[in-house]
């Protein structure tokens, strides 16, 4: 399959205490292609192997939700909640299930193009994005206002020129008026390329487009990243050699290139993620020799790295944030990644611990609920799990990776164990430590 992936690198940044923690590998998937997030809880993957899988704790477990889907790559999702979801796939088809994944109908075809991004505002409107079935073919940016029941191509969708072609998650929004999009044209070594807007919509069309310049290689020049904070600031950045980053304050009407930081030249730019709520918070995850993140509040003059885990060694293609200290990320290997602490965990305080600690867990004995106080002098994987008398293991409290520091971390018990003497143990490092507890309901 084709697909252009894009990721961007900034050395001699400021580095931040990591907010970047490892959760889980989806099951069954070699890359996440797309997201959907709902909230905090609530959560739908799609990757290649027909996998489609919805979590509703964070991201920690994963149900199976592609049944009766034929064989290929899911590219594009978007749900409403735990009934309603679309998805994309790589030979151009729209599905649509309202039954949380149970049965899925085939909404949209076209051969020859791919499904590079669908989103669902409400239960009747969304938009969709493909490729081109062909040179001179309109780009397939299509909506729906009844379902999807009818994906009609948007007014003066673009017709593509020649190599042209969408990339995977390169797009942005403001509201349901004003869009942003950006393709890729994969001649080698060009040195040229289109980003489009529109302020009507994709029911209103009215495309125009502006003519990116760069250095391409042999795969050729895509600016598959970019974001928006409001109607007129915002970022992109491309592939190639030499400054590929570049800022608009005016829509995206002229992009103004950004020097890259001390250290960095050929790079690609996986995905940006802007944030709409005052913040001007850009975030972006490059690829080069391991997956790097940075994020910007002044649009590319000065940078903050927030260092990945060391589960997210290949690629992280792309990220959704729900407000500035709550995202996901997801990429190959099926890793799934949290930004912010985890659900339960917080950080106590800002000392650093000398040794390992597993607390006492207070109140004990507890009815539903407890919190158990943790300490890891060395950063690493952290699991904390929960085992009954036989040595059967009952719950996972904490699985994932923990920068060095104190932690506390809430159990709720009421749905999960019955009232029982339980031992929960702490393993980080070379280091377990167990303790016991007990439930009395």
């Amino acid at each position: 399959m084709k697909k252009v992936f894009l990721y961007f690198f900034l050395l001699n940044a400021a580095v931040s205490y990591s907010q970047w923690s490892y959760v889980s590998t989806i099951p069954g998937s070699g890359e996440i292609y797309s997201m959907s997030i709902i909230n905090q809880n609530l959560i739908w993957v799609c990757s290649d192997n027909r996998v489609v899988l919805r979590s509703t704790n964070g991201g920690v477990n994963w149900d199976a939700r592609n049944f009766g889907l034929p064989a290929g790559n899911i590219t594009s999702i978007s749900a409403l909640d735990t009934s309603y979801c679309w998805i994309g796939t790589e030979s151009g088809s729209i599905y649509k299930t309202s039954n949380g994944g149970y049965n899925w109908t085939l909404q949209f075809s076209l051969t020859g193009s791919f499904a590079d991004g669908i989103k669902m505002f409400n239960q009747s409107y969304g938009i969709y994005y493909g490729d081109p079935a062909g040179t001179g073919l309109p780009h397939q940016w299509r909506f729906t206002t009844n379902g999807g029941t009818n994906w009609l191509l948007s007014p003066n969708a673009p017709l593509a020129l020649a190599n042209e072609a969408g990339l995977l998650n390169a797009w942005d929004w403001t509201d349901t008026g004003r869009y942003w999009i950006s393709t890729g044209n994969f001649t080698a070594n060009i040195t040229s390329n289109r980003s489009f807007k529109t302020v009507n919509g994709f029911t209103g069309g009215g495309w125009t487009n502006t003519v990116l310049n760069g250095t391409g290689n042999s795969t050729g020049l895509y600016f598959s990243s970019i974001a928006f904070t409001d109607n007129n600031n915002g970022m992109t950045a491309s592939n190639g050699t030499g400054s590929t980053v570049r800022k608009t304050t005016d829509g995206g009407n002229t992009w103004v290139t950004v020097p890259n930081p001390p250290g960095v030249s050929n790079f690609i730019p996986f995905n940006m993620c802007g944030l709409k709520d005052g913040s001007n918070l850009i975030f972006i995850m490059l690829y080069t020799n391991s997956n790097k993140c940075f994020k910007t509040s002044d649009y590319g003059t000065t940078w903050t790295q927030e260092i990945v885990p060391p589960q997210a060694s290949s690629s992280i293609r792309l990220m959704q944030f729900i407000n500035p200290t709550l995202g996901f990320a997801g990429g190959a290997g099926g890793v799934f990644l949290r930004y912010g602490n985890s659900i339960g965990i917080t950080q106590i305080n800002s000392e650093l611990p000398s040794e390992y600690k597993l607390g006492q867990n207070y109140p004990n004995p507890f009815n539903p609920s407890t919190t158990i106080d943790f300490s890891v002098p060395v950063s690493g994987e952290v699991t904390i799990k929960i085992y009954d008398l036989t040595g059967k293991e009952v719950s996972t409290l904490v699985n994932e990776f923990r920068n060095a520091g104190n932690y506390s971390v809430n159990f709720n018990a009421a749905s999960v164990l019955n009232s029982g003497i339980y031992f929960y143990k702490m393993t980080s490092g070379n280091i377990s430590i167990t303790k016991k507890f007990m439930i009395v309901k």
